[in-house]
């Protein structure tokens, strides 16, 4: 038994340095192993995570590195596979390393399925293709890398490969099934058949793959001479020898190293001797103590000191027989058992497969595509798409026994991964009838629209050309004209004229567009005029001028002092010492004030360039009625739109005349009304002293001036508030589309004294002659020149500008008078 035991140990340290005495090649040395075609199958499943995929890419590169690739010496291709098959190139499309290593690194997984059979099959027919580049009279090489267990069949479609000549090597990782790889690896298994717990371990079957593969090994195809072992190293080898021995000088030969011999050993009583080492033994009827030297008397059985396989049977003092355990049977040497297998003797009753699971131990199984049954030995089948175990996006189709197929719903088609569905779009497909616009409805379903002028006819697929005017669907104030379909423009009657929102129509009005030779008063009707004259003239016989009436005896004037006749009108005056009010009647001691005056225009989009050249001459006409000086009246202009822009402030120009000019070459803004962001802005700024507004201390008047045309897109209401609560004198005016609430909002009161309001920007000179910026000389601390006001020559000269201002004034009023007259009489005509 101690010779036994030294053998055994001697034979697995030889197959120990057997296996690690392989060639070791330098990182510089290639593969030659001769013309070969080696295509590599790598699995890219959804399973693979990145870092073992790139695991995988640098296994592939390391392999390539040790090949001698070329299109004479090793051709290589890669396919990748998932739920699909993608080569990423042929055997013939690289022919150096580095075009090869280029390509693994650009690959992409497609991370779905594990489709082995399908990727096989796609290796037999066309990556083993002439047209792929496969050579006649070449060995084929494939290498299979799979981590999980094939979603299809692949035994049958393997074997056919082998068939075909193709050398199958099947690597395993981590979740791989060793069956199926046995079942697609070429015989024998245990040279092609590798499996590793991780794809970092891959590296090892790189090894192994390159032995199996690479040039001559010195020491298996050369006569070395070596006694016990070669050691192949690239062109050469070294002789070595098995434990236990020791190398002779010639450095082939061996020779053993007896211990016992030597007397290189402490054994009781028997030493046994074994090259380089030794064991102790007892005579016949005593064992071996623990210390491995000393000898005691033993029971062969109670002590394990025989040869029965299993069970010892002790019989008498170192006499024994042998039997079996259970589910194993003693064999003819009386000593060795034998397991029953119940499943290869047929004493089983398994409806389909019996599986061998131990000595006298079996369990049943079913073929695939059916499940054990709760009596674990019948089998049924199994319906994957009614148990959903499927990855059918909309219909799976019971195929048979485990075996199923994707189906689309009505509208829909099945994709290349035959397991999801795209909907049916008929309009791109261009698989309609419509005329003009396919519109998509849904998958598979479609309807028929028309272009933008068109409508859709009663077929719901051909269209009509749209008359807007001819159906009355337009908006146009007199004429609709047709452009084409779904277009149309319109036109104005004789006598009017389109207006700018290009639908309604305005009367051409041509005594406010002065076109008329009416000496006073223009009566328009669309596109004619007739003249009048204004109260107290009459018409001429050539309907054009007028002659003069008085006015004092034949109207009552209702002068507090006198009435005074001037041509088709008159005027109050008052006695000496009194000046004419507001009113132009009554008579007073109050006379015009110096004032800071600050004038908001309106500079919107909405004024036009052509209006905002009369709102110039509006502000010029107010300036001209002030004392404009350094000490006496100052003016600043302020213009808003969007924004708010000081066009001049207060303490800039000391005359009217630079002023005015200034006023004319102020340039339009445009955009939007922001009226309340303008009232902050002269509250804050323009009175401000820096600005030129004198001190609160000297009681100048403040006073404001607001021109808008329209509503303002901010509120106004807090700096109106403000403004006024500050002393500042809020005058408002107003044109077409301004709102009276915010006009009326903005001015002081009284507000009928202080708002102002026309339709038409062509009246607003008749504002700018009636509009009064007066206040009591007690009010006012202005540095002005105090003259005598009972000097001859001052009060002449006072009189006189009072009277040409009053006769203008009267004459405006006459004239607006005799134009609402008309328009009155025109309205009851009409009625």
């Amino acid at each position: 038994m101690g010779n036994l035991r030294g053998l055994s140990v001697f034979i697995v340290l030889t197959l120990a340095v057997f296996t690690s005495a392989r060639p070791k090649s330098g990182p510089n040395q290639k593969c030659k192993s001769g013309p070969v075609d080696l295509v590599f199958l790598i699995d890219s499943s959804r399973s693979v995570r990145p870092h073992e995929f790139e695991t995988m890419r640098k296994f592939l590169i390391d392999i390539l590195n040790t090949l001698d690739i070329g299109l004479d010496t090793t051709r290589v291709g890669v396919v990748q596979y998932s739920s699909q098959v993608r080569s990423e190139f042929s055997l013939k499309t690289h022919s150096k390393l580095e075009n090869m290593v280029k390509a693994i690194n650009e690959i992409v997984p497609l991370a779905q399925g594990t489709m082995t059979g399908l990727a096989i099959r796609y290796l037999m027919n066309e990556a083993f293709s002439p047209g792929q580049g496969d050579r006649p009279k070449v060995p084929n090489v494939a290498v299979i890398v799979t981590d999980g267990r094939p979603q299809d069949r692949v035994a049958e479609v393997a074997a056919e490969a082998r068939e075909r000549g193709i050398e199958i090597y099947a690597v395993g990782v981590a979740r791989a099934d060793m069956t199926s790889l046995r079942a697609m690896a070429s015989p024998p298994f245990e040279d092609h058949v590798f499996l590793v717990e991780r794809f970092d371990l891959i590296y090892q079957f790189g090894l192994q793959f390159q032995d199996k593969l690479c040039g001559i090994d010195l020491c298996l195809e050369s006569d070395h001479g070596c006694e016990h072992l070669c050691e192949s190293s690239p062109g050469s080898f070294t002789c070595h020898c098995l434990p236990g021995y020791r190398l002779n000088a010639d450095g082939k030969t061996c020779s053993a190293i007896d211990l016992c011999a030597e007397r290189k050993h402490d054994c009781q009583q028997i030493c046994i001797s074994s090259p380089g080492s030794f064991t102790c033994d007892c005579n016949q009827g005593y064992h071996l103590n623990d210390d491995k030297k000393t000898c005691s008397p033993i029971d062969l059985c109670a002590e394990e000191k025989h040869d029965c396989q299993q069970v010892c049977v002790y019989s008498g003092p170192g006499v024994f027989t042998c039997n079996c355990n259970k589910g194993y049977r003693l064999n003819g040497d009386k000593k060795t058992c034998t397991p029953i297998d119940l499943c290869a003797e047929e004493k089983d009753d398994c409806q389909q497969a019996c599986v061998y699971m131990g000595p006298g131990v079996f369990s049943c199984d079913c073929n695939e595509g059916y499940r054990l049954n709760g009596d674990e030995k019948t089998c049924s089948p199994i319906d994957l798409c009614a148990e959903g175990k499927h990855g059918c996006e909309q219909v799976c189709v019971y195929m048979g026994p485990g075996v199923f197929t994707c189906d689309c719903n009505e509208g829909y088609r099945l994709n290349v991964d035959e397991k999801t569905c795209s909907p049916i779009d008929l309009c791109a497909e261009g698989k309609h009838g419509c005329e003009q616009v396919c519109v998509y409805s849904g998958p598979g379903i479609f309807t028929c629209d028309c272009n933008e002028g068109y409508r859709l006819n009663g077929d719901k697929k051909t269209c009509s050309p749209i008359d807007l005017c001819a159906e009355g669907k337009h908006d146009c104030g007199h004429v609709c004209v047709n452009m084409g379909p779904g277009i149309f423009t319109c036109d104005c009657k004789k006598g009017y004229r389109l207006n700018e929102d290009e639908k309604s129509c305005s009367a051409i009005d041509l005594c406010a567009e002065g076109k008329h030779d009416c000496e006073q008063i223009c009566i328009s009707t669309p596109g004619v005029f007739t003249c009048d004259c204004n109260k107290g003239f009459k018409l001429n016989r050539d309907k054009r001028t007028c002659t003069n009436m008085d006015m004092c005896n034949t109207v009552k004037h209702g002068c507090d002092y006198q009435c005074v006749n001037t041509p088709g009108s008159y005027h109050c005056i008052c006695p000496e010492g009194q000046l004419l009010q507001d009113d132009g009647k009554t008579c007073g001691t109050c006379k015009s004030a110096n004032i800071d005056l600050v004038l908001l225009i309106d500079g919107s989009k909405s004024v036009r360039p052509q209006n905002f050249e009369l709102v110039k001459k509006f502000v010029n006409q107010v300036v001209d009625s002030l004392d404009v000086s350094a000490h006496g009246t100052r003016v600043g202009l302020v213009q808003y739109s969007s924004r708010v822009r000081t066009e001049f402030p207060l303490n800039m120009y000391h005359t009217a005349e630079d002023i005015k000019a200034a006023v004319m070459k102020v340039d339009y803004m445009e955009k939007g009304t922001m009226t309340g962001l303008a009232l902050k802005h002269m509250l804050e700024y323009s009175f401000s002293e820096a600005e030129g507004a004198r001190p609160a201390s000297r009681n100048i008047p403040r006073i404001g001036l607001v021109f808008t045309d329209g509503r303002s897109q901010d509120d106004i209401s807090e700096y109106a508030k403000k403004a006024k609560e500050a002393g500042i004198t809020m005058y408002a005016v107003g044109v077409g589309k301004a709102v009276e609430d915010e006009l009326r909002e903005i001015a002081s009161d009284p507000v009928e004294k202080h708002f102002y309001y026309t339709t038409d920007f062509s009246a607003i000179n008749t504002i700018a002659d009636n509009l009064k910026l007066n206040v009591c000389p007690a009010e006012s601390q202005g540095e002005v020149e105090v003259k005598d006001p009972c000097a001859c020559e001052n009060l002449v000269e006072f009189q006189q500008a009072t009277m040409n201002s009053l006769d203008q004034f009267t004459q405006k009023l006459a004239s607006m008078a005799a134009r609402l007259e008309q328009l009155e009489n025109q309205l009851l005509s009409r009625k």
